[in-house]
């Protein structure tokens, strides 16, 4: 295991390697960070199998009206808008865009060159997860986690003062102060639900990357290529050192094909 300024490498035991990709939302990330375009015969995203419609539809919003989806998203209340803007705040790197910039040009590259998707996060027919879903939607929404978003802004900067600790100088200019933001942000978001919950969502995602790299080493590759927001970097790492087993997973131009013939 090897970690770097917003890159993680696990070698799994079974074979292959995945490779945490660490992006900042909204941002237009520097080609100094950008994977290797060969590196990787798979992808992963923590989204779900609708991102690629949604995608679509902020891109059709985007040309209909530029600036649409920002102005939505910073009109909303609490830990999002703080960091929009705080992220549009920053000179230097291109933040604020819709759709997410990085997500969305490794999911088309990977199409491209016909290499396979994964979306990590389960159906809502899986009961598991419709059921983890149902918990945090409790626990975000006790009384006093609604309060305290509301009243968010002293915890906002609070957050940012301790985001700031122990991180080391971006490649580029602004990129610094993007990654604190969006550590302050992840971990406003991520504070309201128990450990237990976040530890039950990281090893379901940590066993369906297992599962990705699984058929890509049936396709005869090595290198899962997983994307994820950098502050989740580390939780990830913890959950596949826990030797969580793999889970079968489906790519995602499989489904599509399933889809097609029923």
């Amino acid at each position: 295991m090897s970690r770097g300024w917003s890159t993680a490498t696990w070698n799994d035991p079974d074979g292959g390697t995945i490779l945490l990709h660490g992006t900042f939302p909204t941002v237009v990330l520097p080609r100094s960070l950008w994977p290797e375009p060969k590196g990787w015969d798979g992808l992963a995203l923590l989204d779900d199998e609708g991102a690629p419609d949604a995608w679509a539809q902020e891109e059709e919003d985007e040309r209909e009206s530029p600036g649409v989806n920002l102005e939505a998203a910073r009109f909303g209340i609490g830990h999002e808008s703080h960091l929009l803007d705080a992220l549009t705040s920053i000179e230097g790197p291109l933040t604020g865009r819709f759709p997410d910039p990085e997500p969305l040009r490794l999911f088309r590259e990977a199409q491209r060159s016909e290499r396979p998707v994964f979306f990590l996060e389960p159906n809502l027919d899986d009961d598991a997860w419709s059921d983890h879903l149902s918990l945090e939607a409790k626990e975000r929404t006790h009384w006093r986690r609604l309060i305290r978003r509301v009243r968010s802004r002293r915890a906002w900067q609070k957050a940012l003062g301790a985001a700031s600790e122990g991180v080391t100088s971006g490649p580029e200019d602004g990129m610094t102060e993007v990654k604190i933001a969006t550590r302050a942000w992840w971990h406003m978001w991520d504070a309201d639900l128990t450990l237990p919950t976040r530890t039950s969502r990281d090893e379901r995602f940590a066993a369906r990357a297992r599962g990705a790299l699984a058929s890509v080493r049936e396709g005869g590759g090595t290198t899962l290529l997983l994307v994820l927001v950098e502050p989740r970097l580390d939780a990830l790492l913890e959950a596949l050192n826990r030797s969580i087993a793999a889970e079968v997973i489906v790519s995602y131009d499989d489904l599509l094909a399933s889809l097609e013939e029923a």
